[in-house]
C-alpha cells in the first residue's frame, strides 16, 4: 500500500500543516507534518512565537523560549481541523518547569491522524478501513549563557522522536531542534529568537520507503510594550525558511488588557489568523481561527495552568534565605566585637584611663544595648569618672553644680540623647569654661550628631526617590531637631509639604477612576464566567458614572443579547445545517452551501462564524462566475 493511495482526510491533515509537506517524488525527504504549531495563542498570532513565546507551546516553536517562562505551566491544546466533518483532529499537550539555578526544562506531546480511511492494494482492491496517526515527543532543556553582549543570550534545545502510523505499518525516529534567545539590554522589550528545527532530522520508514524530515530555520524578532496600568502590546514577525521548500512569512500582533483578556491577530504566510485569550488567577483559556483555501476553517482551543509561585517570587524567597545566613554571620562578627571592646575597656580602666574605658563600654552597648555586663559597668564608670571630677575641682561652690551637669551630661550620652548630653556640658563649661572633659565630650557629641545627620540625610534623599514623600518628610525633620539651621533640610521639608498638598487634590478624581475600573474589572469577570445578568448591572453603574466608556457600550450590549441562550433543538439544527453546508462547501457547490448557511442565520443572526464562511463561500462563487463569463 501506498501513500498516494491515501483518501482525502488525511490530504486534509497536509492542507492543515502547511504547503509542500511532501518533498517532490524519489528525494527521500518531508517537511514536519506539524508546522501549524501548538498552542491557540501561537497559532492566533500567525505561529510568530520563535521570539516571544512563554507558554509551554515554545517547546516546539524555540527550545530556549523556555526561559521566558516565569512560572511552572501545563498546557493542553486541540483542534478539530476544519471542522468535525473531516474526523481528523491535531493535539498538543506541554509542560515546562523553570529553576532559579538549573535552567528551564520541558517536555510535550504532539499528536495527528484520522480514521475511517479506506484502504485498497496494489491492484485497487479494497481492503477496509484503516487509521492514520503521527506523533512526536519533545523532551526540551534551555538555559542563559554566563557570558553577555550587549544583551542577555539564551540557548536550547530538544530532543524529538517520531512516531509515524499507517494500517498495519509504523515506524520510530529521533531529530533534535537548537533554539537561541538574545534580549537587547540597549533596546528595551526588543527580543531576537533563531531555532533550527530539526537540525537533526527523525528518519522514518514505512513499507519501502524512507522519509526524513528536513531542517527547517526560524528567524524572528518580537516587541512588547508595558502601560503603566498593566496592559501590554505585543508584537512579533518571522520568517520560516524550509530546506526545500518556499520561505513563510508570518506575522502577530497582541493586546493583553490587565491580564484578564487577550485580543490577536496574524498571519502565517498563507491566511489571516485571529484569537482571543481569557485568563483568570492561574488559569488561562485561548480560542484561535485559521483557515485553508482548499479546506475551509478551524478553531483551535487550548486550556493553561501555572502551578506554584512564580520564578521571581522563588528568587525573592532564596535572596531572604541568603539575608538570614548573613544576618547569623553578622551576629556572630558583632558578638566577636563586642567581646574585644569588654576586654579593652576593662583594661583602660585598670590602668586608670576611666574616659576611654567609659567610650570602649559605650561602643560594646552599641553592638548589644542589652548586654548586663556592660550596662552594670558603664553605671559603675559614671560613678568613677564623677569622683575623679570632684577631686579635680577645686572651687566647692561650684562642685555641687559641676557634679550634676556632669552627671546628668554622662547619663544622657550613655543613653544616646545627646542634645539633651550637650546641653549639660555646656552649661558645666559655663561655670568652668577650662573643664577639659567637657569640651572633649561635646567635641564627640558633634562628631555623633554629624554622622546622624548624615544618616537622615541618606534615608530622606533615598525615600523621596522611591515615592515615599511622608517618611522622606519625617527623615528632613529629624535633621531640623538635630540641627535647627541646617538649610538642605528645611528646603527639603518644604518641597515635600508642597508634594503631599498637590496629591491630595487629586485624590478625589483618583478614587472615582479607581471605582469605575474595578466595576469593569468584576463585570469583566462575571461576563467569561457567564454571569451575564450580573455583568448588565455592573455595566449599567459604570455608565452611570462614566456615559461615554466605550467599552462598557460593548460590552454590555454583548451580554444583553447573551442573556436569552438558544435552545438545545436549535442547537442541534444549526449543527446539522453547519455539517451540511460544509459538504456543499467543500464539493464547490458555493452557492448550495450559501442558502444552507442562510439557514443557520434565521435562527442565530449573530453567528460570525457562518457569516465569515458566507463571505467566503460568496468570493469563491464570484470567481467562478468571472471565470465563466471569460
Amino acid at each position: 500500500m501506498r501513500k498516494k493511495r491515501l483518501t482525502t482526510l488525511i490530504l486534509i491533515i497536509l492542507l492543515a500543516t502547511g504547503k509542500d509537506v511532501f518533498a517532490e517524488v524519489g528525494v527521500g525527504g518531508t517537511r514536519s507534518v506539524f508546522t501549524l504549531g501548538a498552542g491557540s495563542r501561537a497559532i492566533s498570532l500567525g505561529g510568530a512565537f520563535s521570539a516571544i513565546g512563554d507558554d509551554p507551546s515554545v517547546i516546539y516553536y524555540n527550545p530556549a523560549g523556555l526561559k521566558l517562562n516565569k512560572y511552572t505551566g501545563i498546557m493542553v491544546n486541540h483542534i478539530q481541523l476544519f471542522s468535525d466533518f473531516s474526523g481528523a483532529n491535531y493535539d498538543f499537550v506541554g509542560a515546562v518547569y523553570p529553576t532559579l539555578l538549573s535552567g528551564a526544562f520541558g517536555i510535550g506531546i504532539m499528536t495527528t491522524g484520522t480514521g475511517g480511511i479506506r484502504a485498497f492494494d496494489e491492484f485497487s482492491n479494497e481492503l477496509g478501513e484503516i487509521s492514520y496517526r503521527e506523533s512526536q515527543g519533545l523532551l526540551a532543556y534551555a538555559f542563559d549563557i554566563p557570558f553577555e553582549l550587549l544583551g542577555k543570550f539564551t540557548l536550547g534545545t530538544s530532543i524529538k522522536v517520531l512516531n509515524q502510523s499507517i494500517g498495519d505499518y509504523s515506524d520510530t525516529g529521533t531529530g533534535m531542534d537548537v533554539g537561541v534567545l538574545y534580549r537587547l539590554s540597549y533596546l528595551k522589550g526588543f527580543v531576537l529568537g533563531c531555532n533550527i528545527q530539526d537540525i537533526v532530522g527523525a528518519e522514518t520508514k514505512l513499507v519501502s520507503i524512507s522519509e526524513r524530515v528536513d531542517r527547517t530555520m526560524m528567524f524572528g524578532v518580537g516587541y512588547s510594550y508595558e502601560f503603566q496600568n498593566g496592559s501590554a502590546l505585543i508584537a512579533s514577525a518571522q520568517v520560516d525558511m524550509p530546506e526545500r521548500a518556499d520561505n513563510d512569512l508570518r506575522f502577530g500582533i497582541e493586546y493583553d488588557l490587565k491580564n484578564i483578556i487577550s485580543f490577536r491577530v496574524g498571519f502565517d504566510s498563507e491566511q489571516i489568523t485571529a484569537g482571543i485569550g481569557f485568563s483568570w488567577q492561574e488559569y488561562t483559556a485561548d480560542y484561535g481561527y485559521f483557515s485553508r483555501d482548499e479546506a475551509g476553517s478551524s478553531h483551535p482551543f487550548s486550556i493553561s495552568v501555572n502551578l506554584g509561585e512564580s520564578i521571581e517570587r522563588k528568587r525573592e524567597a532564596l535572596a531572604a534565605r541568603r539575608r538570614e545566613e548573613e544576618e547569623g554571620y553578622l551576629k556572630q562578627v558583632l558578638s566577636d566585637r563586642l567581646k574585644s571592646h569588654l576586654q579593652k575597656a576593662k583594661s583602660l580602666r585598670k590602668n586608670g584611663e576611666l574616659e576611654k574605658a567609659y567610650d570602649e563600654f559605650k561602643i560594646a552597648l552599641e553592638y548589644d544595648p542589652s548586654d548586663v555586663e556592660a550596662s552594670r559597668l558603664i553605671s559603675v564608670l559614671e560613678d568613677e569618672i564623677i569622683k575623679k571630677q570632684q577631686q579635680e575641682i577645686k572651687s566647692v561652690e561650684k562642685q555641687v553644680l559641676i557634679k550634676r551637669h556632669f552627671k546628668l551630661g554622662l547619663k544622657y550620652y550613655g543613653n544616646n540623647e545627646y542634645l539633651l548630653s550637650r546641653g549639660e556640658w555646656n552649661s558645666l563649661l559655663e561655670i568652668d569654661p577650662d573643664n577639659e572633659n567637657a569640651k572633649g565630650y561635646i567635641k564627640k557629641i558633634e562628631e555623633k550628631l554629624s554622622k546622624q545627620i548624615d544618616r537622615h540625610r541618606k534615608k530622606a534623599i533615598d525615600f523621596e526617590e522611591a515615592g515615599k514623600l511622608a517618611a522622606a518628610l519625617d527623615e528632613w525633620n529629624m535633621i531640623k531637631a538635630l540641627n535647627p539651621k541646617h538649610k538642605e533640610a528645611e528646603e527639603g521639608a518644604q518641597r515635600l509639604k508642597d508634594r503631599l498638598r498637590a496629591m491630595s487634590v487629586k485624590f478625589d478624581s483618583a478614587r472615582i477612576k479607581l471605582t469605575t475600573i474595578d466595576l469593569f474589572e468584576k463585570a469583566l469577570n462575571n461576563f467569561s464566567t457567564g454571569d451575564y445578568s450580573k455583568a448588565e448591572e455592573q455595566l449599567g453603574r459604570v455608565l452611570k458614572i462614566q456615559p461615554d466608556h466605550k467599552e462598557a457600550l460593548k460590552l454590555l450590549d454583548r451580554a444583553r443579547r447573551r442573556i436569552t441562550p438558544l435552545k438545545n433543538e436549535e442547537k442541534e439544527q444549526i449543527r446539522k445545517l453547519y455539517i451540511d453546508g460544509m459538504k456543499h462547501f467543500t464539493q464547490r457547490k458555493y452557492k448550495s452551501a450559501i442558502e444552507v448557511w442562510n439557514k443557520i442565520l434565521k435562527i442565530d443572526p449573530d453567528n460570525e462564524s457562518i457569516k465569515k464562511n458566507i463571505e467566503e463561500a460568496g468570493k469563491r462563487l464570484e470567481i467562478i462566475n468571472s471565470g465563466e463569463k471569460d
